[in-house]
């Protein structure tokens, strides 16, 4: 297995704990402060939709045949 593919996985296992029980509720969970106008919580998950929508394009930068 390719090291990119090994860090791709662990970036989706991190996202996937972000998102979901461990990280949301300790970390995303609260509606104050507001960022850009958005509840945190709203922001939280905007901000790792737009960084997952990064990370893919940079790995299919790197591995177009992927």
């Amino acid at each position: 297995m390719k090291i990119a593919h090994a860090l791709f996985g662990g970036y989706a296992l991190v996202c996937l704990a972000a998102l979901t029980w461990p990280g949301y509720a300790l970390l995303g969970n609260r509606i104050e402060p507001y960022v850009l106008g958005l509840p945190f919580s709203l922001a939280w998950n905007v901000f790792w939709v737009v960084l997952t929508f990064f990370v893919l394009a940079a790995f299919h930068r790197a591995h177009p045949d992927s």
